[in-house]
């Protein structure tokens, strides 16, 4: 007598398998792509599944396209420089164009500045071009002028900009300052910041006298008022060193450390208390707004906000550096099927 073979099916696989193939037809239909949970759940009751909420939510998760069109989010924990407490142990420059004004013979296009991170001291300077060369005497000047409490620092946080090349460069090494190429604008941020504290009183400045210009002529006169500015700005108080940036150098000439505040109250833990990413761990890093084709200036809302390429330890992502909100932990991941092409 010829025994029936019986075939013993996974009655757990088989669901798994019947939501896969369901809410594949209800997604990647041309009335589909449903952004949210809730509207791909009510999909899949319409077309007379009994899945649960959260069996959609497993398997929206996993879709590569859900993935890259998460939101952005709401707030991001950067890293502070807080724990630099000691005059010209740490400074920042950077540089910024600004309306070309003409002073006697020669016409001054960029703004300078290098900042002290622990008294956030400012020394601003004009520049007629961005060569290494012309960078190179203007940082010379400033570090050996014996009335500038700002000296040869043992770090500084530079852009890869090219004024910072060259004969800048070998002149920093020459004093024995380490250079830091910063990796985003966060990471010179003091400096960064800095540019737009001086426009906002430079250029209501120059509006005041555009009020009395005739529209064919405008006001680009800003270098003269340049020392006059960081002498407002160091004798301010500044809110997260609780003392005007001249208190805080004669405090730091006196070995005083700065404490600062923290800018925001931190939400997660940071750096040696925060948990790290394994090394098999894949993640999709946050795009920049003019990361992809279309730029700045042609970003448009239907635009991914995160990589559409996997990363992992050995990839071959940017250069910059991120903190956890700027990384998305990916555990699973499912591509369209190929019948998208022809949708």
């Amino acid at each position: 007598m010829l025994s029936i073979p019986i075939i013993q099916i996974d009655s757990k696989k088989a669901h798994k398998l019947d939501i896969f193939i369901a809410l594949r037809k209800i997604y990647y239909q041309p009335n589909g792509y449903q952004k949210t949970v809730k509207k791909l759940y009510e999909a899949s009751l319409k077309a007379g599944y009994n899945f649960s909420i959260d069996e959609v939510y497993d398997w929206l998760e996993k879709q590569a396209l859900h993935q890259i069109h998460k939101p952005r989010p709401k707030f991001i924990q950067h890293a502070s420089f807080n724990n630099i407490q000691i005059l010209n142990k740490v400074h920042q420059s950077d540089t910024t164009p600004m309306l070309h004004n003409k002073v006697g013979n020669r016409i001054y296009k960029y703004r300078g500045v290098i900042k002290d991170i622990a008294t956030r001291y400012r020394c601003s300077f004009a520049l007629t071009d961005k060569t290494a060369s012309q960078m190179a005497r203007v940082i010379k000047k400033i570090y050996n002028d014996s009335k500038c409490p700002l000296s040869w620092p043992k770090l500084l946080i530079l852009d890869k900009g090219s004024e910072y090349m060259g004969e800048c460069r070998d002149l920093l090494l020459e004093y024995g300052v380490k250079i830091q190429y910063a990796k985003s604008k966060e990471g010179n941020a003091i400096a960064e910041c800095d540019h737009q504290e001086f426009e906002k009183h430079s250029f209501i400045q120059q509006d005041a006298k555009d009020l009395l210009l005739p529209l064919s002529e405008r006001s680009r006169d800003w270098v003269r008022s340049l020392h006059i500015n960081d002498n407002n700005f160091n004798s301010a108080s500044t809110r997260l060193i609780g003392m005007s940036s001249n208190e805080a150098v004669e405090k730091a000439l006196k070995e005083k450390k700065i404490i600062a505040k923290p800018t925001i109250k931190h939400k997660r833990p940071i750096r040696y208390n925060e948990p790290c990413l394994s090394y098999y761990d894949m993640v999709r890093y946050l795009l920049k707004p003019d990361e992809l084709e279309h730029g700045p200036a042609r970003r448009r809302i239907t635009d991914m906000n995160w990589s559409p390429k996997l990363e992992d330890e050995n990839g071959n992502g940017p250069e910059r550096s991120f903190v956890r909100e700027q990384l998305q932990i990916i555990k699973d991941v499912e591509y369209p099927p190929q019948w998208v092409l022809t949708n």
